[in-house]
């Protein structure tokens, strides 16, 4: 991920952000490999924040709460940002 240093946006954000994150258990079909980066944003501000300091070259997939994803045994590259219930 092509944040200058991770450990400096660390601080500012509330949610969470964790390298290479398994994402089978947070699947419904409990299978995949993992994400180079998973956030878990704690609100629309948080991810705003995260974003700001994002690379734009750094790809970004979003995702819901793991319905109806499979995701490919080799992982996603780049960031996940793990929208949960919070965001309906």
């Amino acid at each position: 991920m092509k944040i200058s240093d991770p450990e400096l946006i660390r601080p500012q954000l509330r949610g969470v952000l964790t390298a290479d994150r398994p994402l089978a258990d947070l699947t419904w079909m409990r299978v995949g490999g993992a994400a180079d980066w998973l956030l878990q944003p704690a609100d629309e501000e948080d991810l705003a924040t995260f974003l700001a300091a994002l690379d734009p070259a750094v790809p970004v997939f979003v995702m819901g709460v793991g319905s109806n994803l499979i995701v490919r045994d080799g992982g996603i590259p780049g960031v996940v940002i793990r929208l949960g219930r919070g965001f309906n």
